[in-house]
């Protein structure tokens, strides 16, 4: 996913955006040393991110929704029907819902911060009107 997606889209970005940072949680999959390798040879700046903190990623609340989408009907059947069910979920995700998720996080942020950033804040848990 790095090399043929994340990279190039980054550096798109980079193109109208010159200061884009990319953001990843310390998953150990993000967190390889190869990987700080190939950031650097592409130029490509990643945002240094604690473990343990809260998920403010725009991305995140996509998953569940997503899930619950593609399996309201019963769970694909195979991998290539998992594959083609959630293609089509993600293109058909509206514009509206990803924006919602956007404009939600100064309010996470908030949260976190009066919380003096313990990692106690459960994202999402009294905030329903934000998703």
């Amino acid at each position: 996913m790095l090399l043929p997606k994340l990279i190039p889209f980054a550096k798109e970005c980079k193109i109208e955006r010159p200061d884009t940072v990319v953001q990843e949680d310390k998953a150990p999959s993000h967190d390889h040393h190869v990987q700080s390798y190939i950031y650097s040879i592409h130029d490509v700046t990643k945002l240094l991110w604690c473990g343990n903190s809260p998920d403010l990623n725009a991305i995140e609340p996509c998953w569940p929704w997503m899930k619950r989408a593609t399996t309201k009907k019963g769970a694909p059947k195979s991998r290539a029907e998992a594959v083609r069910a959630w293609e089509q979920c993600w293109r058909d995700l509206p514009q509206e819902k990803i924006q919602a998720w956007i404009e939600r996080i100064p309010v996470h942020i908030k949260k976190i911060i009066e919380l003096e950033g313990g990692n106690e804040y459960k994202e999402g848990r009294n905030l329903h009107r934000l998703r």
